[in-house]
């Protein structure tokens, strides 16, 4: 009898890996159950899409739970995924409300500011940059060396919209829905896994970005600004706000969930080659310089934040059990 290849029998007629096989049986399971709903079933499931927005967002006025409101919260993209027939409708639907997710759970923690500030971090973080920074913070060392207080240069706005192209990721997952949406599943979950892993730091480790330690605590001697503010105000004719009131939560700062997407999407883009990896990696380490020097970031962040993309992916491939259980469970 021929003995087949070591190749062979690792991958199968098919060359699919265990991994990616697993992956195939899931994604076919739950489209299937999830094209098996008729119309009542995916309106009802688009006006309950719908409805948890509306609470999760009046969740203050209301009353809402916090418990309650991340259950909700989470099963938005649920809902969105059995509201829309297969196609790319479906994964924009999906994406959508998964982002959306991410961000109630991100504000949620500072929905009880009080309680949040018995654990915020403040020095900790201060102490860790000083150390890299050999007796002084990253941040203040490349603000004193390449910005005068006060003033918004050329500089400051190339920086604030390298901070503020965080979107890119999603636009590359845009790009595979139009070109090659099989791409979608893995991707999407590896940049969702990645923003996700970072939401327990806020509510267990909150951290005063460098802006606020130094603007509203006095750290650093009160010398880092928040560039992005006053370039934003120059921008558009404002003037800073008396209070500083940042919307959203201005203590979710560690890890940066910025650098987290981008260096998953970087690390995808590797696996296709070395010339969309070094374009993947290039653009974190921009985005690396831009959130330091900002103040929006401390190293510690973006360290913490590069961890956690490497977890997302040397703990993809210790998935495939999980997943072939799902798909057992689905078909």
């Amino acid at each position: 009898m021929r003995r087949r290849s070591s190749h062979h029998r690792k991958r199968g007629p098919d060359h699919r890996s265990p991994l990616r096989r697993s992956k195939d049986d899931l994604k076919g399971a739950v489209e299937r159950k999830l094209d098996s709903y008729g119309t009542g079933v995916r309106l009802a499931a688009g006006a309950a899409a719908l409805a948890m927005v509306v609470v999760t967002t009046a969740r203050k006025r209301v009353g809402l739970h916090p418990a309650a409101t991340l259950v909700f919260a989470n099963a938005t993209p649920l809902a969105a995924a059995v509201a829309f027939p297969h196609g790319r409708l479906r994964y924009a639907a999906i994406a959508g409300g998964y982002m959306y997710a991410f961000k109630v759970s991100w504000e949620l923690p500072y929905d009880n500011p009080e309680r949040l500030r018995r654990r915020l971090l403040i020095d900790e973080p201060i102490r860790f940059d000083t150390w890299i920074g050999r007796g002084v913070t990253p941040s203040v060392r490349l603000q004193r060396a390449l910005r005068t207080p006060g003033e918004v240069s050329l500089l400051d706005i190339a920086v604030t919209a390298v901070y503020g192209s965080w979107f890119l990721p999603h636009l590359l997952l845009g790009y595979l829905l139009v070109t090659n949406h099989d791409y979608v599943p893995r991707a999407g979950g590896r940049l969702s896994a990645a923003y996700h892993l970072t939401t327990p730091f806020y509510w267990l480790a909150p951290e005063a970005p460098p802006w606020y330690a130094s603007e509203k605590e006095g750290r650093m001697d009160g010398e880092l600004e928040r560039v992005a503010r006053a370039v934003v105000c120059k921008l558009f004719g404002r003037s800073t706000p008396e209070d500083g009131a940042v919307p959203g939560n201005p203590w979710g700062s560690m890890p940066s969930d910025h650098i987290s997407s981008a260096a998953i999407t970087a690390m995808g883009l590797g696996e296709l080659g070395p010339v969309y990896g070094a374009l993947g990696w290039s653009y974190v380490a921009a985005a690396a310089f831009a959130i330091v020097y900002l103040g929006e970031h401390y190293v510690l962040d973006v360290v913490v934040g590069l961890a956690l993309a490497e977890l997302v992916r040397r703990g993809e491939p210790l998935a495939a059990p999980i997943v072939r259980a799902a798909a057992r469970a689905l078909a």
